[in-house]
């Protein structure tokens, strides 16, 4: 599931997000469209919008490999 549909599904707007997460909307649009990889995003905003999506930083990325390595971490 992309990050944009797991804000859907709980319900929030970019804008929602954005301060839900403390991340910048701005930056969540790229996420959302692509022009700005979240396998690259700092560790700080995984955490956030992981915390307010309440899902996993692994469920968040899509490289498989990074995913792997995220699930790896207890």
């Amino acid at each position: 599931m992309t990050l944009q549909e797991k804000r859907v599904k709980k319900g929030y707007s970019q804008n929602d997000l954005a301060v839900a997460s403390g991340v910048s909307k701005r930056t969540i649009q790229c996420y959302e469209q692509g022009t700005r990889d979240i396998n690259g995003a700092h560790i700080k905003s995984l955490c956030d919008l992981a915390i307010a999506l309440d899902c996993k930083i692994a469920d968040l990325l899509t490289d498989e490999k990074l995913k792997a390595q995220y699930k790896m971490v207890r």
